[in-house]
């Protein structure tokens, strides 16, 4: 018998409240499950509802917006908590690293003494004890003289260094999931890669479950056993990394594989998607993605495509999919 999931999202909708009284729909039926210790990268373009569905693990949703289904972490309902509930969750059951650590990151407070709180809040740690603590952290995140860098404020930190202090405050209490939302975008190429094994090691050594959220393929295919296809808030593809990005089944996943850089001897231009992902109050009927898909047909139109589970651990929403799959 498998061990029940680490985290479980059940149709989860999330709807924005419009100034009329009226209801926007934004992330339809989305469900996905992680188990302890695992990986999942989530992928899609600007504005597929990647960032709203870490909100809404963390319990961090806009006042405007309005959310149904269900959030279980280790069987726990996180829809079903109050503020003081899902405070005590955070940090302690679930890290976040944020996409941007300045805005993250308090300018008023010294980065030891950021690390330091949650560990006197929810560890009842002395403050002499939670510092020490951030040192040692901050040592683990391979920041050079941890000490001395621990009384230094944010402005006065590189971009790579205060993500390493994201990551120290995301692992001070050994949580049991991590969501990394973008979290080496605002690096160069270096210091990304840096970034990325500095959570690899930590998320291994401590077995936590990483729920990776990024526009880089590279960085997915590096970083997570299994992959997850957003687009206007609807679930396109799943499955096991390595099958998603050698064998896509949904032609936006084509779409985003054939648009990643490559280089081009002949001059050509990138290959791109047509179009724009289309604002969510003028979504095209049927499939989402029909406006800007080269393998569209009449039935595409004629209603939004079921997901559809064509072999274990592997799904699609695809109308050409399913009318491509054996009988």
């Amino acid at each position: 018998m498998s061990a029940a999931p680490l985290l479980s999202v059940e149709n989860l909708d999330i709807a924005m409240r419009l100034p009329d009284g009226g209801r926007l729909p934004i992330v339809k039926d989305l469900s996905l499950t992680l188990q302890a210790g695992d990986t999942l990268g989530i992928v899609g373009e600007s504005g597929s509802g990647k960032s709203l569905l870490s909100l809404a693990v963390m319990g961090l949703l806009p006042p405007a917006a309005i959310a149904s289904g269900r959030i279980l972490l280790e069987g726990r309902d996180l829809m079903a908590l109050d503020d003081d509930g899902m405070s005590q969750v955070r940090g302690r059951r679930i890290g976040m690293i944020f996409q941007e650590p300045m805005t993250a990151l308090n300018p008023a407070m010294t980065v030891g003494d950021q690390i330091a709180e949650g560990l006197v809040r929810h560890e009842k740690l002395s403050w002499k004890a939670a510092r020490e603590a951030a040192v040692d952290l901050l040592d683990r995140v391979r920041i050079p003289d941890p000490r001395a860098r621990a009384r230094a404020y944010p402005h006065q930190m590189s971009g790579g260094q205060r993500q390493r202090v994201g990551i120290a405050i995301a692992v001070a209490m050994r949580p049991a999931l991590m969501i990394a939302d973008e979290p080496t975008t605002a690096l160069d190429v270096t210091v990304q890669a840096e970034v990325l094994e500095i959570l690899d090691d930590l998320c291994a050594r401590e077995g936590m479950a990483l729920m990776l959220i990024s526009h880089d393929l590279g960085v997915i295919a590096r970083m997570c056993a299994r992959t997850l296809v957003l687009y206007a808030g609807r679930r396109m593809e799943e499955g096991d990394t390595r099958g998603v990005l050698t064998e896509p089944m949904n032609p936006y996943t084509r779409g985003l594989l054939r648009a990643v850089p490559r280089r081009r001897v002949d001059g050509a231009p990138l290959d791109t998607i047509p179009g724009t992902v289309p604002g969510f109050a003028r979504l095209p009927e049927g499939c989402v993605f029909s406006d800007r898909c080269g393998d569209v047909v009449a039935a595409c139109r004629a209603g939004e495509p079921a997901w559809t589970q064509p072999r274990p651990n592997r799904g699609v929403r695809c109308i050409r999919a399913q009318q491509e799959m054996p009988a």
